[in-house]
């Protein structure tokens, strides 16, 4: 069964839970491939109160929180008017992240945030929808191909002092 959901836009005030989502999600996927000193440098670098509130209030970061049953359990944030050299369009937008808590795996709760992101998307006029997610992230690289995603390139991704080749997805949405 699933349980009910909604999808909103984050305020400011959302910085806390997308803090502590970003960072379990993160910890959830890649604990296991990094040391424990690179993942802490990281989630102090990428998360954190102050840190999320600054992006939420950059107009061209939005993020839409996805919430089961009143509960956060996912959050998507997109980026204006960044790109990577592979990108092509003339209008892309970067889905900067796609996060759902494990335990939401499998519930439908991803589709839910990308067609939301998909939507705000083309709401913006863009032509593309790009992300970098790991070369080895099969489950998230698996979703990303069911949604029309293809790989256009990549890029060094940094977790700490690790090394990590993040593939280029693009998605056209002329």
């Amino acid at each position: 069964m699933v349980s009910t959901f909604a999808i909103r836009p984050a305020t400011p005030d959302d910085a806390p839970t997308l803090a502590a989502l970003g960072a379990q999600t993160f910890r959830e996927t890649f604990e296991t491939i990094c040391s424990s000193q690179d993942l802490a440098a990281f989630l102090a670098a990428a998360y954190g109160d102050a840190i999320q509130r600054t992006e939420l209030a950059d107009s061209s970061r939005p993020a839409l929180v996805l919430e089961s049953e009143g509960r956060p359990v996912g959050f998507a944030q997109l980026r204006l008017g960044h790109r990577e050299p592979c990108v092509t369009g003339s209008r892309p937008v970067e889905l900067q992240r796609i996060y759902v808590l494990r335990e939401a795996h499998g519930s439908g709760f991803g589709a839910a945030l990308m067609e939301a992101s998909v939507d705000q998307a083309r709401a913006w006029g863009a032509d593309v929808l790009w992300l970098g997610v790991w070369e080895h992230n099969d489950r998230a690289l698996a979703f990303y191909a069911r949604h029309g995603f293809r790989e256009a390139g990549d890029h060094v991704f940094m977790i700490g002092q690790q090394v990590d080749r993040d593939l280029i997805l693009v998605k056209d949405l002329s």
